[in-house]
């Protein structure tokens, strides 16, 4: 029992008021792969790498980067997706939510982009920041998450770099799509109020997203949607975003799995939530 509530604390469960504060994670040095820093951020270099849980995240990030994961040598099929990862934005799942879903995309001939955006500040000590974390999680699915706006500027800039340089990468600027989770989610969520950037998104994918959102104006690119049933977004809000979205525009595929909780992300839960990737890539082979 013990080991599984350190692992939901590590993907975002909800964890009950009793359970006991998980173990600090241990610090690592950041994940060695190309990188390019967005442009017009000033910031101080002082992100903290944790593993924990077989998982790397990434936290107190200030300089918001963009890590490029290309298809092999003549397999590249000409479109793009921004990988948003989430977190609560207190921290990045860089690698479960992100470069291990940007390894698969790339696999099948799509150039990946995962966004390493800014976060808000956590405890620089390992074992107040996951005392923190229990608080916020345990929280989960009872409140709203507050807005980080910045994340959502890094998002616009990411799009616009990978739109700018799209013809030099061999990339159809036209075909550019996000991917969010959770956290992640609410940012291309935001975006996408935001007029002007999000247009430069063929399409939007939202992977268990706040289902309380309901987009406030911008565009309605088409939207893939995958959640689970037992996840505390959807006890919470059900299928408000989907329902909202629909009222503005039929270009919706939606997956509602019976098990996989919130943070499902490329674990292997032993539940129907594990062929969302599948399901995404053969969505996105159709647009």
């Amino acid at each position: 029992m013990k080991h599984v509530l350190l692992a939901l604390a590590a993907l975002g469960t909800p964890l009950p008021a009793s359970a006991q504060i998980p173990p600090p994670p241990e610090s690592v040095k950041p994940v060695l792969r190309h990188s390019m820093p967005l442009r017009g951020v000033t910031c101080q270099d002082s992100e903290q790498w944790d593993r924990m849980f077989e998982q790397t995240n990434v936290r107190n990030v200030t300089c918001p980067q963009l890590y490029p994961v290309l298809p092999k040598a003549g397999k590249a099929n000409g479109k793009a997706v921004i990988v948003v990862p989430g977190g609560g934005y207190q921290f990045v799942s860089i690698e479960q939510e992100g470069f291990r879903v940007a390894d698969a995309l790339a696999a099948r001939g799509y150039s990946a982009f995962v966004l390493k955006y800014r976060t808000l500040p956590t405890p620089r000590e390992n074992g107040a920041f996951m005392a923190e974390m229990a608080k916020l999680f345990g929280n989960l699915g009872k409140g709203e998450l507050k807005d980080d706006p910045p994340a959502v500027d890094d998002l616009a800039a990411a799009l616009t770099m990978v739109h700018d340089g799209a013809a030099a990468r061999g990339i159809d600027p036209g075909t550019i799509g996000v991917v969010g989770f959770s956290a992640g989610s609410r940012t291309a969520i935001r975006l996408l109020e935001r007029k002007a950037e999000a247009k430069l998104a063929e399409n939007v994918a939202l992977v268990y997203p706040p289902m309380t959102q309901a987009v406030k104006g911008g565009p309605r690119p088409p939207m893939f949607l995958a959640i689970a049933v037992d996840d505390p977004l959807f006890v919470q809000g059900g299928l408000g975003l989907l329902q909202s979205w629909m009222s503005e525009s039929p270009k919706i595929e939606a997956h509602l799995y019976s098990a996989g909780s919130h943070g499902f992300g490329m674990a292997a839960k032993g539940t129907t939530s594990d062929l969302w990737i599948d399901q995404y890539i053969a969505w996105l082979d159709r647009h």
